[in-house]
């Protein structure tokens, strides 16, 4: 028995469609299943002439979006921190959103993040800036605070400070808040010197005051990169302060900047082409 031509087509089309199916069914298994217990570490060398060579070398690591609480449970943070010291680096950075929600702190969770920020040993600074969820009421800013304190996190909030290895020379470190005093922040920057951004809003990077400041680069998070990215449309929703600037909307701005996916989950437990992420930096004049 012969096939026609209409079988033919109609074989390659069933073909297809399966194939499609399968590849949606993998992609939601792993989304839901595998991604939001992977970890990427992304290694990236930031070289400029203003980076004095004092500094070559050394690592800074940016990471943030914990949201420690419903998804981010203790196993998942476990497996980040030990890549951490596993890594080893010199300066360490937090983008904010410690916690997921108020519902999940008390005294058995806060003591378990300060002995898992405390256990990172480095030797140039440890610093965050706060993220929306970190002063969701007066309880989360409290303890936010306080786990800080006690796991000897500078915070950056509209200030800047300098970073500088057994020399005088040193490149420059600046934090704003989620509502920023960018004057105060920015104050005394040069364009001799390496002058790294942290925000946790994205949107507050096209702002058109930092345009006028000699920044190197920025950090932002705070979006996630939307957990859920659907390929060619983009994410899946919204997110206020990220819909200007995110992983899906890029603008030309007068400094590089990063928006990194985080390492928790909210809302959802999905990661789907977004898998958790921490930056690891190596400066080099």
């Amino acid at each position: 028995m012969e096939i026609t031509n209409l079988q033919k087509k109609l074989i390659i089309l069933l073909s297809i469609l399966v194939g499609i199916m399968v590849s949606i069914t993998f992609s939601l298994y792993r989304a839901i299943y595998v991604n939001p217990n992977n970890l990427n570490v992304i290694y990236q060398t930031l070289q400029d002439e203003a980076i004095p060579t004092s500094l070559n070398d050394v690592s800074i690591l940016y990471f943030t979006d914990l949201e420690f609480g419903e998804f981010q449970n203790q196993e998942r943070t476990e497996n980040l921190f030990n890549t951490i010291y596993d890594l080893a680096p010199d300066v360490v950075i937090f983008g904010g959103d410690l916690y997921d929600s108020s519902d999940q702190i008390n005294d058995e969770n806060n003591q378990l993040l300060i002995n898992y920020l405390s256990k990172i040993d480095a030797p140039l600074g440890k610093f965050a800036v706060f993220g929306e969820k970190d002063q969701l009421d007066e309880t989360m800013l409290n303890a936010v605070n306080n786990i800080y304190s006690n796991s000897q996190f500078e915070i950056l909030s509209d200030i800047n400070v300098k970073i500088g290895n057994q020399s005088t020379a040193s490149i420059r470190l600046i934090g704003l808040s989620s509502q920023p005093n960018f004057e105060q922040a920015l104050s005394n920057l040069s364009s001799d010197e390496y002058n790294l951004l942290i925000s946790h809003y994205p949107d507050t990077l096209v702002n058109e005051t930092l345009a006028s400041y000699p920044i190197s680069l920025a950090l932002a998070g705070h979006s996630h990169g939307t957990q859920v990215t659907y390929p060619i449309i983009g994410g899946y929703r919204s997110i206020e302060n990220a819909t200007q600037l995110n992983r899906s909307i890029s603008k030309n701005l007068s400094f590089d900047y990063i928006i990194s996916s985080g390492v928790g989950c909210t809302n959802v437990n999905v990661r789907l082409l977004s898998t958790p992420e921490i930056y690891y930096f190596n400066l080099h004049h």
